[in-house]
């Protein structure tokens, strides 16, 4: 789970705020790809709430581990 969010939190999530490398929705995501760092999508992304939950479970499970 460590590796997970140093991945999402290093790599993906860039410092401009952009989220990038993720999977467009939809019945066909392939038509939407790739979505790299510099490519702003196109459609609807739920990839910043799934950021969102991740950091906030990765929270829970630090702050019980104190």
């Amino acid at each position: 789970m460590e590796k997970g969010w140093n991945a999402i939190s290093k790599e993906s999530l860039q410092p401009n705020g952009f989220l990038g490398y993720v999977q467009s929705t939809g019945k066909e995501p392939k038509d939407g790809q790739p979505v790299t760092v510099d490519k702003v999508p196109d459609f609807e992304d739920y990839g910043f709430g799934c950021l969102l939950l991740a950091g906030t479970e990765i929270y829970k499970l630090v702050e019980s581990s104190m």
